[in-house]
């Protein structure tokens, strides 16, 4: 976790405008033992930061975020979403999860 150089007014901007939450907030949820308050943090990550994959790294290890991704369903958007998440494991898991959409078609 490199947590120093994450712009927590970001977060809150692109993740909690509807909410009452600040640095401190966020800071707090980080350093707590709570999996399913990450995971709440986790989930706000994934539908609404404008630097998902950026923001992830920096603010969970490696572990942490597999067991964030593991427990992760979305509830909304989902091909949209579904197709986000198996680029992010790929990204920061070092997963090699096909993605259909993606792949390179020959002509």
């Amino acid at each position: 976790m490199v947590e120093n150089l994450v712009d927590y007014s970001q977060i809150i901007q692109d993740c909690f405008w509807d909410y009452n939450v600040d640095e401190k907030d966020i800071a707090n949820i980080l350093h707590s033992d709570d999996l399913r308050t990450k995971q709440k943090l986790f989930s706000k990550i994934i539908y609404n930061s404008t630097d998902k994959a950026r923001t992830l790294h920096r603010l969970f290890d490696k572990e942490t975020l597999a067991k964030l991704f593991s427990t992760f369903t979305s509830s909304y958007n989902q091909k949209y979403i579904d197709k986000h998440v198996l680029i992010l494991k790929n990204i920061l898991l070092g997963e090699k999860n096909h993605i259909e959409s993606l792949a390179w078609k020959k002509r």
